[in-house]
């Protein structure tokens, strides 16, 4: 049983990726498997431009350029200063509202996007909330509900994602987000498709389409850390604010730290002391800092309420 939905997975996932390559594509690469599994995909369909970037010695160039020596392709190098990669934060927040933590992860994929030399931008975006690739789906305090993270995505994606590619005069393509490959996966539970390791499913797809095993298997790294994004932009946070928030239970503080310490951790420092969690928050404009506040307590309520 679980061979077939497997083997429908794996069909799901090329013709969707195959529907997407209507003209040639630009791939947003970062060699983890979900960019790498899309783009070993694409060849076989149309001319694939893989676009790394990142600043001088960033784990995604690294990564990418050994992604792609495995699955024998080449790659464009994007190599920004630290310098570089804050000007387009701020000019991709001149021309995109987005938070201060959208702004982090965003950039890769805004210079990307500017740097792509095919109309179509391909990107491996939901297949961590599908496939529960995040840190804290594997929390068992926490309740999961992937159907509602995959919702939340494609409600966030055209005022980031696709406003960048419109911007540029692109199309956006996400093969993990398409309704076949949405519908199928969902034929697994969420404990099938978490794992013990995170996105269990997609790593047994892509070994039976025959991804090479290194990437399969490769563990997730956020965007703004492997690019170097986020250390870049932190350099030039000026500001800093500190909260203080007290809960009913050492449990209850414990629950909400883990469930608000994202993937893209840096943004925001935190520290717990029995019921007590101190968050320090920093940016390098009163506005933003503000912005990283209300988006912070924002978590800290859902937290709150998942934790009871």
């Amino acid at each position: 049983m679980k061979n077939n939905r497997l083997d429908n997975l794996c069909n799901s996932i090329r013709e969707s990726v195959k529907d997407c390559c209507s003209d040639n594509v630009s791939i947003a690469f970062s060699g983890g498997i979900d960019s790498t599994l899309i783009a070993y995909l694409a060849k076989d369909y149309c001319n694939t431009e893989l676009i790394a970037v990142g600043t001088t010695n960033a784990y995604d160039l690294d990564a990418a350029e050994s992604a792609a020596n495995l699955i024998d392709m080449q790659i464009k190098k994007i190599v920004v200063t630290p310098e570089e990669m804050l000007l387009e934060a701020l000019e991709m927040k001149k021309r995109i509202n987005m938070s201060t933590i959208e702004i982090e992860f965003m950039t890769p994929f805004w210079i990307a996007a500017k740097n792509a030399s095919n109309k179509i931008l391909m990107c491996g975006q939901g297949a961590d909330e599908l496939f529960g690739g995040y840190a804290r789906f594997r929390n068992r305090k926490l309740e999961n509900n992937l159907r509602l993270e995959v919702e939340n995505l494609l409600n966030r994606l055209p005022n980031r994602e696709k406003k960048i590619t419109d911007f540029f005069g692109l199309k956006l393509e996400c093969p993990y987000l398409s309704k076949i490959t949405v519908k199928t996966a969902e034929l697994f539970s969420q404990k099938e498709r978490i794992g013990n390791t995170g996105k269990a499913i997609l790593r047994e797809a892509a070994l039976k389409m025959e991804l090479p095993k290194e990437i399969a298997m490769r563990k997730k790294k956020a965007a703004q850390y492997g690019s170097g994004s986020q250390k870049a932009i932190k350099k030039t946070n000026k500001h800093r604010l500190e909260l203080n928030i007290e809960f009913e239970s050492d449990e209850v503080a414990k629950a909400v730290m883990v469930a608000t310490e994202p993937e893209n951790k840096g943004w925001i420092e935190t520290n717990l002391e029995g019921k007590k969690l101190t968050a320090t928050l920093r940016s390098h404009t009163i506005g933003s800092l503000k912005e990283t506040a209300e988006d912070f307590m924002a978590c800290v309520t859902v937290a709150k309420g998942i934790s009871k």
